[in-house]
């Protein structure tokens, strides 16, 4: 109990850190938020765009919007995406979508900006859910806010969407929650076939050819998680290098 106490303490210590660290130094030129909103017993997700400068803004965004049973474990991912432009100081909604849920569901909104050369310049996140654990309820809102654990999702096929819900929840029941974005891609390989890549800072931490196969992509989800947590481990030890030296 004690070590969970100091852990706790320390956890929230760093947050406070970080935050403060982002919000001073973090310039933000068009701030994404998620708004949410109870309809007729749905939740209606309308991912926003606000443009905190005066020049004409224009990137592109991906509103996903991810699923579980935590009682059956089943999953289901939804995603849009497209191209927007904002005027001075405009704010603008982007993307509107409703989803019926229990409370035996829990759901992840993600919403990202890109800019034209495909990085994230922007970001919002909100986890609903009714469990009592504290890392399950996320409301991520604040301007400047340094989010962590982000898993994006650019496959293209259903093998590819089955393996990044499978390695997404094991990401985040292993609690890896890295500051690094974990990029999950598909690509066209041979024949007809498509290969997986996981990267983080564009290096490649783990790729596979994809087969539609339950138990393979749960085994290559969790190798994946195992070569992403070495590769994050790596990362930690080489800053603790450059620190002392």
């Amino acid at each position: 109990m004690k070590n969970s106490t100091t852990y706790s303490m320390l956890f929230a210590f760093l947050l406070l850190v970080n935050f403060t660290f982002y919000a001073q130094n973090k310039e933000v030129d068009v701030k994404a938020k998620i708004v949410l909103e109870e309809v007729e017993g749905n939740i209606k997700i309308t991912g926003t765009a606000e443009n905190l400068t005066d020049i004409l803004q224009s990137m592109t965004y991906k509103l996903s919007v991810i699923k579980k049973n935590l009682k059956t474990e089943n999953r289901s991912t939804n995603a849009q995406e497209g191209v927007f432009t904002l005027e001075a100081n405009e704010n603008k909604n982007l993307s509107t979508t409703q989803i019926n849920r229990s409370s035996e569901d829990e759901i992840i909104v993600l919403l990202l900006f890109y800019d034209e050369n495909n990085q994230i310049v922007s970001k919002d996140r909100v986890v609903i859910s009714d469990e009592k654990k504290k890392d399950r309820v996320i409301i991520l809102e604040e301007d400047g806010f340094e989010m962590t654990g982000i898993v994006t999702d650019d496959t293209k096929t259903k093998i590819g969407k089955d393996f990044y819900d499978s390695f997404y929840y094991l990401y985040r029941d292993y609690n890896l929650n890295a500051k690094q974005i974990v990029k999950i891609n598909e690509e066209l390989s041979f024949g007809r076939n498509t290969k997986i890549v996981i990267m983080i800072e564009n290096d490649i931490v783990f790729e596979f050819l994809a087969r539609p196969d339950e138990e393979f992509l749960e085994a290559m989800a969790k190798t994946a998680l195992y070569e992403t947590y070495q590769f994050l481990k790596k990362l930690e030890n080489e800053k603790k290098y450059i620190t002392q030296y």
